[in-house]
């Protein structure tokens, strides 16, 4: 199921920059603190999930696990780095 997914990995990184920049800007009232931030960290652990479908290195603040690292590691970080990206998401 993995290979599937992966096959659209540039798809489902691009569908995750869209929804980033609209729901930062749907949700936008104003205050451009609130904006950046939401915008930020939807992109920040978005890139995370996108480079993990890419074979890529996967990093969540200033450490990250690389293409040779043990992949339960990894696809467990891009797991937490998904969970993340909805949770601003849904309740930013």
């Amino acid at each position: 199921m993995l290979k599937q997914i992966k096959k659209y990995r540039h798809f489902i990184g691009l569908s995750l920059l869209v929804i980033a920049t609209v729901a930062s800007l749907i949700r936008f009232n104003g205050d451009w603190a609130r904006f950046f931030a939401m915008f930020s960290g939807q992109i920040w652990f978005g890139q995370a999930v996108y480079n993990y479908l890419r074979d890529g290195w996967v990093t969540i603040g200033p450490g990250g696990m690389g293409p040779d690292s043990d992949p339960c590691h990894r696809s467990v970080l891009a797991g937490l780095a998904l969970f993340l990206y909805l949770l601003i998401f849904f309740l930013f």
